[in-house]
């Protein structure tokens, strides 16, 4: 103990001599100033191997050639740091002075302001241009390792880096070209985070994309952005700055146009003799624009940065990958792109025209026997490439990776970027939906293939590739031009009720359409069969109190002191329409365990309910269910009365023209209403509830369920409707469920102990859901046998039913009070 404070005694004493000689020395002979320091680094770099010629063999590491790279660095960080410090100071005094007093202050503190020396010894005497020699020809080894992370470094650390001025994107051009992912290169990494930064640097100045355009390259001066740096013009003999003596294109580049630049020289040159610097003329984006609208860009011209970018999407290392991937986006979504520049348009083109064929190849490499059920389960995006070794592998796991990575990474790019949005859509219709997916959904691999299209639509988040897939699906054009008849939705659905392998598929891939609505979509698949109304019977008074809604429906028309939002949504009969829900079924073959209280699905319904207005916000829905040939009055003009707003009854046809058929909107005959492919599909299977398995009963509740949270007022009459009168030949989901309640009333009460086993049912399907069991028509074995009669599908059907019921009623009311609200 002794010695140790000794020794720490005599470090004290040793420290503060040291300190007093240091002292000393500096008196005598002052520190170096930064700018000294600078350039005593760069010497010892530039002249490293003037004296030995066997030098450059040995590698970069074992020099101090990085040390010195560094301290240059660190200086020029360091300077930059000191001006903004005291531009920030002087700010904060300028801030507190009198106004007496603010001349004298801000010429005492402008003289306060460092210069930037260091960075102007780099823009005059152009180290740069040494160091990218020395990486082009990777001499001594290792160099272009080093001097790539010393440029990138630069460029980001610093925070305005005159990238504008000829000194410092000169070099930076050239790493760009040096920088190619077709060939193999142990500096991938370096090099496209290099490319990386420099894109980050664009889409912060989208002007300096025109630096890496080279028909956009001008022979004015570039003015530097870079604070604190004094303007000077360019020096006419001095060595540096001339263009002969450098191997690539040296010229200065130009975002200004030249004769705004002539003119901005002429009136420095007039006001040069005032004794006032020179103002930095500052570029019109507007104007650029317009330039580059007319830009002479040859047809084998591109954009040097984005080709060098996409060229490391090859690249066998996934980071690499989504590196490259993260810079294309950067400048794919620069708001200043402009596709008519040909070099911009050649490389977008091209680009397009690669991921496109990249996802659909992606795409086929997936094995059409995998499991569908890896398919739903799989949850990956572009930036996230799952490497977990843990994960459960089955068949197909990685190319099912693959092309779910590629298509969101497609999908994040057309809802990041106008410019590649249309082309990329229009080509990945073709090549992936059109020639690829479109045969499977129609040949031997349905099932997967509708499986796989779910994924696809719910992976879909951008407005342009969901435009393209309801374009494959239904057709181009208008809303007003769809015939939904012989449109690929409607012979998909048409084919579930032919084929009963495919139906759990199908209604898979319908309600992935729903989730992920699209207006043209839901038009050609729903809308276009029951806009007409065809489902009413208009001609009958049996009902008095929904002729009596009907009425007040129509006189309220144009009204805007009405409150309700849509008399349709919220009925006066609302109780009513609740208690039919409810009380569907008779309360002896009911569950007991759960009631007839909808309660439990109100909060449920009512934010699900939210979600769809949402989605559904800007659909071109009508507000009211009233007949088409009803004349269209503004809800804001005023003097409306009954007389002008008469109910519009469809025309009662004579016996004369009975046999006629005449076409309505949806280009059914009207003597027999259709309610499409799909309604007609799910009506058909609530009639069988009792006789199918427990999953399809729920799939086919389920997409009804979400029919129902729509907010459009001809559906809702059709689902939610059960007092409006139904015309002879429609079908509506009340008229099916009463014929389901009619025939489980017949059925149930002929099983021995019915009540108890549908208390047990009810239990087990609430706790415990089934797994997936065959038709109880089919041949069994005696095992199968009592796990058939464990699952009978008849008893189940009633819990089902019991359930949807309150989950309809909880639907009406919510949307009841939404539109009362």
């Amino acid at each position: 103990m002794f010695l140790c404070r000794k020794f720490n005694e005599i470090d004290k004493m040793l420290g503060r001599l040291s300190e007093v000689l240091q002292s000393a020395a500096d008196v005598l002979a002052p520190p170096p100033t930064a700018l000294q320091d600078f350039d005593y680094h760069y010497k010892l770099v530039k002249n490293f191997y003037v004296a030995d010629k066997t030098l450059p063999k040995i590698h970069i590491n074992d020099t101090n050639i990085p040390v010195h790279l560094e301290q240059m660095l660190q200086i020029l960080i360091r300077e930059e740091q000191e001006i903004s410090a005291a531009l920030r100071q002087v700010d904060t005094v300028d801030s507190g002075q009198p106004e007496s007093k603010e001349s004298s202050s801000n010429g005492s503190s402008t003289e306060e302001i460092p210069t930037a020396e260091c960075m102007e010894f780099v823009l005059n005497n152009r180290p740069l241009d040494v160091l990218v020699e020395l990486a082009a020809n990777d001499t001594p080894p290792g160099a272009r390792l080093v001097i790539l992370n010393w440029v990138r470094r630069l460029l980001s650390c610093m925070k305005d880096p005159p990238l504008g001025h000829a000194s410092l994107f000169q070099p930076v051009q050239k790493l760009v070209e040096l920088c190619n992912g077709n060939v193999a290169s142990p500096y991938e990494k370096e090099e496209i985070l290099f490319l990386e930064t420099v894109a980050g640097l664009v889409r912060k100045e989208p002007i300096l994309a025109n630096l890496f355009l080279k028909s956009h390259h001008h022979s004015a001066q570039m003015l530097a952005s870079w604070k604190g740096l004094s303007i000077t013009k360019t020096p006419v003999n001095n060595p540096l700055f001339q263009s002969a003596k450098i191997e690539y294109d040296s010229r200065r580049i130009s975002l200004v146009k030249e004769d705004q630049q002539q003119a901005g020289e002429q009136g420095d040159e007039a006001g040069g003799n005032e004794g006032t610097s020179s103002a930095v003329v500052v570029p019109n984006l507007n104007e650029e624009r317009v330039a580059e609208a007319k830009c002479d860009c040859d047809d084998e011209e591109h954009f040097v940065l984005f080709d060098a970018i996409v060229s490391y999407l090859d690249s066998a290392d996934s980071t690499i990958i989504v590196r490259a991937c993260e810079g294309i986006l950067i400048l794919a979504s620069l708001p200043t792109l402009n596709k008519s520049c040909n070099a911009i348009r050649n490389s977008l083109s091209r680009f397009c025209t690669m991921i496109a064929d990249r996802l659909a190849v992606h795409c086929q490499q997936i094995p059409e026997d995998m499991d569908t059920g890896d398919i739903e389960d799989a949850n990956v995006s572009w930036g996230l490439i799952p490497r977990d070794s843990e994960q459960p592998h089955f068949i197909g796991r990685y190319q099912l990776t693959s092309f779910l990575c590629w298509l969101d990474y497609c999908d994040c790019l057309m809802k990041e970027s106008p410019a590649i949005a249309p082309e990329l859509g229009e080509l990945i219709r073709a090549q992936l939906l059109i020639s690829y997916i479109e045969p499977g959904l129609l040949g031997n691999y349905a099932p997967f293939m509708l499986v796989l299209t779910a994924k696809i639509i719910k992976k879909t988040q951008s407005r342009a590739l969901l435009d393209e897939i309801a374009n494959w699906l239904i057709g181009e054009g208008d809303i007003t031009d769809i015939n939904g008849t012989d449109c690929l939705l409607t012979i998909l659905i048409e084919n579930a009720h032919e084929n009963s392998d495919i139906l759990l598929q199908t209604l898979q891939f319908v309600e992935s359409l729903l989730d992920n609505p699209h207006e043209k979509i839901l038009h050609g698949m729903i809308f276009f069969y029951i806009n007409n109304r065809g489902y009413y019977d208009n001609n009958t008074q049996t009902i008095q109190s929904w002729s009596d809604e009907e009425d007040n429906r129509e006189r309220r028309r144009g009204s805007a002191e009405d409150p309700i939002k849509s008399r349709t949504l919220a009925p006066n009969n609302i109780l009513k329409v609740i208690n039919h829900f409810l009380l569907l079924l008779p309360r002896h073959i009911m569950n007991d365990a759960a009631g007839i209280c909808y309660e439990e699905y109100m909060q449920d319904a009512s934010r699900h309910y939210q979600t769809w207005i949402k989605k559904t916000h800007g659909f071109q829905w009508p507000v009211e269910a009233v007949w088409p040939e009803s004349p269209t009055s503004s809800p804001t003009s005023e003097g409306n009365t009954l007389e002008t707003l008469p109910t519009a009854k469809p025309k009662i046809k004579s016996k004369f023209d009975l046999n006629e058929v005449q076409c309505g909107d949806s280009g059914i005959s009207e003597e027999s209403f259709y309610e499409g492919p799909l309604l007609k599909l799910l009506f058909s299977h609530v009639k069988q509830m009792n006789t199918q398995v427990y999953e399809l009963n729920l799939a086919v509740i389920a997409i009804l369920s979400k029919l129902a949270l729509f907010p459009h007022p001809y559906l809702h009459e059709i689902l939610l409707s059960p007092e409006i009168p139904v015309a002879p030949g429609a079908t509506t989901l009340w008229s099916v469920m009463q014929f389901l309640a009619r025939q489980l009333l017949t059925e149930i009460p002929r099983v021995e102990n019915f009540q108890e086993r549908i208390n047990e049912t009810g239990k087990r399907l609430l706790s415990n859901p089934p797994l997936y069991h065959k038709d109880c028509e089919h041949e069994s074995s005696p095992e199968q046998e009592d796990e058939a009669e464990i699952n009978d599908p008849l008893f189940e059907s009633i819990v089902v039913l019991e359930e949807f019921c309150k989950e309809l009623a909880a639907i009406a009311f919510v949307k009841y009070h939404h539109a009362t609200e």
